[in-house]
């Protein structure tokens, strides 16, 4: 993370005097082209920190989903039982690099939270529902 920020305050540096010494839209166009190339970067960072965080809690709910598919609900509410401590150490890797879309996630992991921690089996409905709703999102998080 360190390094990209230098990486990208180094080609803001970079542009900035290149739009000072010369002041032409063709070195305003190429300073754009480094501003995006840097903030594309950053965006592959966070994707690479994302993966690790997001890939065993879209892992579990991908194996309750799979249960509850195939109509065994107890075994899903099994599965599910540890989803608490997955998404507890998730959660915070997750929730910086969301940005806008972290509500959404949050909203969504608590309703798995409720669905499934009340110790008893959902229904079928509930419990597909409260799985897609969260699956979605952390999948489009980081790109699948």
């Amino acid at each position: 993370m360190r390094v990209s920020r230098l990486i990208s305050a180094g080609l803001a540096l970079a542009a900035a005097g290149s739009l000072a010494l010369t002041g032409c839209s063709a070195t305003k166009d190429a300073a754009t082209g480094v501003g995006e190339a840097a903030k594309d970067a950053a965006t592959a960072t966070g994707q690479a920190a994302l993966a690790p965080a997001v890939t065993p809690v879209l892992d579990l709910l991908k194996k309750g989903e799979s249960e509850v598919n195939a109509g065994n609900l107890g075994a899903a509410a099994a599965t599910l039982g540890g989803f608490k401590a997955v998404w507890d150490k998730a959660a915070p890797v997750i929730r910086p690099l969301a940005g806008d879309k972290w509500p959404m996630i949050e909203t969504a992991a608590n309703l798995v939270l409720s669905t499934f921690g009340g110790g008893g089996t959902p229904t079928a409905a509930a419990a597909g529902s409260a799985l897609s709703g969260l699956i979605g999102p952390l999948s489009s998080l980081i790109g699948k």
